[in-house]
C-alpha cells in the first residue's frame, strides 16, 4: 500500500532523529509531526526537504565524534648513506 506524502515525510524524520541519537519520546514526536505540518504547508514542491533544511533548528542535535580516517602523516627518516 501506498504511503501518504506525510507519512513518508515524517517517517524520514523519526528515522534521521533516531540515528542521530535522539529518543523518539512522544514530545519529540509532536515536534517532528509540527514540523512536517509547516513542511506540508509551506509553498514548497518537497516538504521533505523543507523539513530537513529546518530540523536542526528544531531539536538539539550533535554531531557525532567520526574517527580518524588516517593516522596523521608525520616526517621521517630514511637514512640512506652512501
Amino acid at each position: 500500500m501506498a504511503r501518504s506524502l506525510a507519512e513518508l515525510t515524517l517517517s524520514r524524520v523519526c528515522d534521521y532523529l533516531s540515528a542521530m541519537g535522539v529518543e523518539l519520546t512522544r514530545e519529540v514526536t509532536l515536534q517532528a509531526l509540527n514540523l512536517v505540518e509547516a513542511g506540508l504547508a509551506s509553498e514548497q514542491e518537497n516538504p521533505l526537504q523543507y523539513v530537513m533544511t529546518r530540523i536542526h533548528d528544531h531539536f538539539a542535535i550533535q554531531k557525532p565524534d567520526l574517527p580518524t580516517t588516517a593516522p596523521p602523516v608525520t616526517r621521517g627518516s630514511m637514512s640512506f648513506k652512501p
